[in-house]
């Protein structure tokens, strides 16, 4: 019972950063646009793309090299679910139906509270950012929503990056 409750600690702000990363995006069209959740394909799009993308974050060695991400990528009977969860996020966020729904063990929450005790840097932000993208290459997403996804993500930067490397430039951030 106690690991268990180990595990929904570690893996629930995974799932949140993931979801967040992978796919989020203004689910609000533009007059006369569909929602990104249409345009992406729907439910069984949006499904396959998270699963791929999760085999690739959890066998990333750069995410792994992370001892706090690692713990969470190690409970491997864990990734279904998290295919499942991020799945449901997805498709609520980018103006499907709300199936993505905050449980007893603590999912849900905002990114800023869900992130803390992984010590996320800004490269392990750029490497999930990288894994996105290639995934949306790879099924071909638009260039268009992929524009409007990797925007959405790199705004959830400052509340998921919690250790700064001032030697570190990131590919992704636009200093102004």
């Amino acid at each position: 019972m106690k690991s268990n409750k180990l595990i929904n600690k570690i893996f629930a702000p995974l799932i949140a950063l993931c979801m967040i990363g992978a796919f989020s995006s203004f689910a609000t069209a533009g007059e006369g646009e569909e929602s990104l959740f249409t345009r992406l394909g729907g439910t069984y799009n949006i499904a396959i793309t998270v699963d791929h993308l999760v085999d690739k974050l959890y066998t990333n060695s750069g995410l792994n090299a992370n001892p706090n991400i690692k713990a969470v990528h190690d409970q491997i009977h864990t990734k279904a679910g998290f295919k499942v969860m991020l799945t449901n996020w997805v498709v609520a966020r980018t103006g499907g139906p709300k199936i993505y729904q905050p449980d007893e063990f603590g999912r849900g929450k905002n990114m800023k509270d869900t992130h803390p005790h992984l010590k996320i840097t800004d490269r392990e932000f750029d490497i999930i950012m990288t894994e996105c993208l290639q995934t949306f290459y790879y099924f071909n997403v638009p260039d268009y929503e992929i524009s409007q996804l990797m925007a959405d993500l790199q705004s959830f930067r400052n509340d998921i990056v919690t250790v700064n490397d001032p030697n570190y430039k990131s590919p992704y951030r636009i200093v102004k």
